[in-house]
């Protein structure tokens, strides 16, 4: 099973890395985004060997989307 997600704090290079939108409303859809992809993390961790092998995806993908950072997405395989 995999443990549950851990938030750790940003170093300055990954801080260099954000978004530069200043808007109150590019901040929001930001912070949004984020929550989504912890929010999908979460709900792939859960799935079965089974379930995962319905879309295609193993518990090695798993692993590497679990092990990214929430600010960022992967690459597509």
């Amino acid at each position: 099973m995999v443990s549950d997600l851990t938030l750790s704090p940003l170093t300055n290079s990954q801080l260099s890395a954000l978004p530069r939108e200043r808007s109150r409303q590019g901040w929001l859809q930001t912070l949004r985004l984020w929550r989504r992809r912890v929010r999908d993390r979460r709900a792939l961790a859960a799935l079965t060997d089974r379930e995962l092998a319905d879309f295609g995806a193993n518990s090695a993908d798993v692993y590497r989307e679990l092990n990214s950072p929430f600010w960022t997405a992967l690459p597509p395989c």
